[in-house]
């Protein structure tokens, strides 16, 4: 396995064409050419170690990812341009390499989505299960509302006095809410 990428390395360090060398030596000074090396569509930047497109990033990274051996079923000579980037997998990766691709620029696969999606929901459960509680106990608690009466012409204007007693009662009520939750429990007083 290790071989025949070996072998394909080896291959791109000693055949270049003079049509894929017109590709990577126009570049600007950030050294990220305007055009892919590999296929010639238009680069998004420098991915791996060269100057390409989304659809040759992506496949540079699969192939080195998954450790695809292709084959080539002609002289091993395919062009691999914008419209036939896709007719072999075996040029167009020898193209990568070539283009100045790096195997050991490629991460691994840090989180898979489909494992990201169940750790979240298992891991959520527990704390929306606890609000929730929090919320249908914290509603018992009545909070003291003073000097209101059933007429709307008979209230003042709050003064300052007002607005702090109301902001002091809402505070008490949240500080009881907080005690229903477990982890809110566990910090320390200071926190």
């Amino acid at each position: 396995m290790y071989g025949q990428l070996r072998e394909m390395m080896m291959l791109c360090l000693t055949d270049t064409s003079p049509s894929e060398g017109a590709n990577l030596n126009s570049s600007n000074s950030l050294g990220v050419s305007a055009l892919c090396a590999i296929c010639g569509d238009r680069a998004t930047g420098k991915h791996y170690g060269a100057s390409s497109c989304d659809g040759c990033k992506g496949f540079f990274r699969r192939s080195v990812r998954k450790n695809h051996m292709y084959s080539c079923r002609f002289s091993r000579q395919c062009v691999v341009d914008k419209d036939k980037r896709n007719q072999c997998r075996y040029c167009r990766l020898k193209k990568c390499f070539r283009a100045g691709m790096k195997k050991e620029a490629v991460q691994n696969e840090r989180d898979r989505i489909s494992t990201r999606r169940s750790s979240y929901e298992d891991s959520s459960l527990p704390s929306i299960n606890a609000l929730l509680q929090a919320e249908v106990l914290s509603q018992q608690i009545t909070s003291p509302i003073s000097g209101i009466n059933g007429d709307i012409r008979a209230k003042k204007i709050a003064n300052i006095t007002d607005v702090c007693e109301s902001m002091k009662e809402q505070l008490l009520v949240l500080v009881e809410w907080a005690k229903y939750i477990p982890a809110f429990c566990e910090l320390l007083l200071d926190d």
